[in-house]
């Protein structure tokens, strides 16, 4: 334990510290099989990466339900899209030069167009999942209704 006092043996856990850690295990592994239970079939090598990583996230805050599979799929498609364009860039540059009867142009390579249109396909799907920390404030709770009789009812 890091702090201002010395490691001393006087550094007691809380009896219920290792319940604690044992219930996280548990849930932390029963959304692992959720997730590979919900795992679309036929999926590629790079759509899994990204399926294993966002959907375990999405299972933690409890938006990965059965229903949802084929957006959050469609997601893992387009963020590998996304990523397969964006090396594309890399590798080819975002621009090109053509001579013609206008002389000599520099237009871009159609994959900058295509990145772009799928970066706003993306991001709206991270904005219907919650997934930024703007569109996240959507999906909590914590402001109740104002129909709904709570506590301060009674106040």
């Amino acid at each position: 334990m890091a702090g201002r006092y010395p490691q001393g043996g006087n550094v007691v856990s809380h009896p219920a510290a290792e319940q604690n850690e044992q219930a996280s295990a548990e849930k932390e592994a029963e959304l692992k099989e959720l997730v590979k239970e919900l795992r679309p079939r036929g999926i590629t090598k790079e759509e899994r990466r990204v399926w294993d990583r966002v959907a375990l996230e999405l299972a933690k805050v409890n938006r990965l339900k059965p229903l949802f599979v084929d957006y959050v799929y469609e997601y893992c498609r387009t963020k590998v899209e996304m990523d397969e364009l964006r090396q594309f860039i890399v590798d080819n540059g975002r621009t090109y030069t053509v001579i013609g009867r206008n002389g000599k142009q520099i237009k871009n390579h159609p994959e900058v167009g295509q990145l772009r249109e799928v970066g706003r396909f993306w991001n709206s799907m991270v904005a219907q999942l919650g997934m930024s920390p703007a569109t996240e404030l959507r999906f909590n709770d914590k402001q109740g209704s104002l129909f709904c009789e709570d506590d301060f009812d009674r106040l």
